[in-house]
């Protein structure tokens, strides 16, 4: 096919049924510019020599993803330094990155994602500093975040997500000032949370879950302009959740009139597309960010209130507190949240009545508030087993007015008794009502003792002295 095609400037056979590998031979003329095998079923190796002469190659494009291409990757392909968008994720491909990846100056996209590669992230990527887009996440990579990579001032996406990164965020990192996209989940990082994030001012997601960060929240967290989703769930943070900059997300606080409109998948998925415009014979690169708009910073360490600031974000629509070591009461504005499709503030300290307003929500579809410390009438009926775990919690007629107060406060005082913890089937069990069975249980007893002629006996028998 090459040989017979000398003019062929694009290929395009992805989304077929191509069962066969391609013959180690395999090589196109010089004047093809993009080459598209992706989403097939192809096997075997990738043909080490894709294009006859890689110096004067006008290959941009190669996407040869989502098939079933083993081994090695070519060093070959690092020669082909005319490459702008390289696509080989989704494969079975093994092996290190090779180091002469940074000859690929003109790279814009790399998506090695999804592919059973090991090593470190090479120090080399720094040499194509026009880099857009780097996804190398769901491999099996070790080591440290390079320093170098504060070169790539240009990138917007940066993805290795599930991979065995270890090491901490380094401050270098702060030079990437354009990263819009940030996925670091699923990895071995630890240490506290790097002022180097705060610089990331276009930021739109950033995920650090399932890592081992540790240290306090900063105060900058929230201060993000532009912030749509923000998991940092599965760590070993510990503290308050920063009161202050809940405010600045405009997508965060739209409450469906303003912002960037969210496409509400769970979880959030990242398409990065390219294309060859055969006209100006130049490569089109754009990234869809399929997402909720949402907070999750479950499963940590966290203490304190629920600030008033976080349950006042009108834009957000996911929520998730979860397995932490929240006290306090619900804040009340919670059941202004509009567009909340999910809220999990499960596994928590929390005590006090649950909010009424929860049963207004009308876009709320998932609620878990079990295993605290709630009290009071259930406000909705709605969510089967949302308040499992909560003694305190009462529905339908079993709802005395009492209820109605968080649990250990009476009516008329606002100091907790030495009986703040008894329930009775109904209600409080009153001061009145144990004194008076305490003295007819006693009175009875003192009666029964006396008839018995046995137990007089017993009681009374004359005490014998020995010496």
């Amino acid at each position: 096919l090459p040989s017979s095609l000398p003019a062929l400037r694009a290929l395009n056979l992805s989304a077929n049924s191509l069962r066969l590998p391609l013959s180690p031979r395999l090589s196109f003329p010089a004047r093809l510019a993009a080459l598209d095998l992706s989403r097939n079923a192809i096997p075997g190796a990738v043909p080490p020599r894709i294009v006859a002469d890689p110096d004067a190659s006008a290959l941009l494009l190669l996407d040869l993803s989502h098939n079933r291409f083993s081994g090695e990757i070519p060093a070959g392909i690092t020669a082909i330094r005319s490459l702008q968008g390289l696509f080989l994720a989704d494969n079975q491909l093994s092996g290190e990155i090779p180091p002469g990846i940074g000859n690929l100056t003109y790279l814009q996209v790399l998506d090695l994602s999804n592919n059973r590669l090991s090593g470190a992230v090479p120090a080399g990527l720094a040499g194509c500093f026009q880099l857009l887009y780097l996804r190398l996440g769901g491999n099996g990579l070790s080591g440290a975040l390079r320093p170098e990579l504060d070169a790539l001032d240009s990138l917007k996406v940066l993805d290795l997500s599930n991979n065995k990164i270890s090491g901490e965020i380094p401050l270098p990192l702060a030079g990437c000032r354009s990263l819009e996209v940030v996925d670091l989940s699923g990895n071995e990082i630890n240490g506290e949370l790097s002022s180097a994030v705060a610089k990331w001012l276009s930021l739109r997601f950033l995920s650090l879950a399932g890592n081992q960060l540790s240290g306090q929240l900063p105060d900058w967290l929230f201060s993000f302009p532009l912030l749509q989703w923000l998991d940092l769930s599965g760590n070993k943070f510990v503290g308050f959740i920063p009161d202050g900059g809940f405010n600045v997300s405009a997508v965060l606080n739209s409450g469906g009139g303003q912002g960037i409109p969210s496409v509400g998948v769970l979880p959030p998925q990242l398409f990065v597309s390219a294309s060859v415009d055969t006209v100006s014979w130049q490569l089109d690169l754009g990234y869809d960010l399929q997402a909720t708009t949402g907070i999750d910073l479950s499963r940590n360490e966290l203490r304190g209130e629920i600030l008033e600031g976080l349950v006042a974000m009108k834009g957000l629509e996911y929520l998730n507190l979860s397995c932490n070591y929240l006290a306090g009461q619900i804040p009340a504005g919670l059941g202004g949240m509009g567009r909340l499709h999910t809220l999990d503030f499960s596994h928590n300290e929390l005590s006090g009545v649950v909010p009424p307003g929860i049963a207004a929500m009308a876009e709320l579809e998932v609620l878990n508030l079990s295993y605290n410390s709630l009290s009071g009438p259930l406000p909705t009926t709605k969510f089967p087993g949302a308040l499992a775990g909560n003694p305190g919690i009462c529905t339908g007629e079993g709802c005395s007015e009492d209820a109605r107060m968080p649990e250990g406060k009476m009516e008329g005082n606002n100091r907790r008794g030495w009986l703040g913890g008894w329930h009775g089937e109904n209600g409080w069990v009153s001061l009145g009502a144990f004194c008076i069975s305490t003295m007819t249980s006693f009175y009875v007893s003192l009666a029964t003792l006396l008839c018995s002629p046995k137990a007089r006996n017993f009681v009374f028998r004359p005490v014998r002295v020995e010496y």
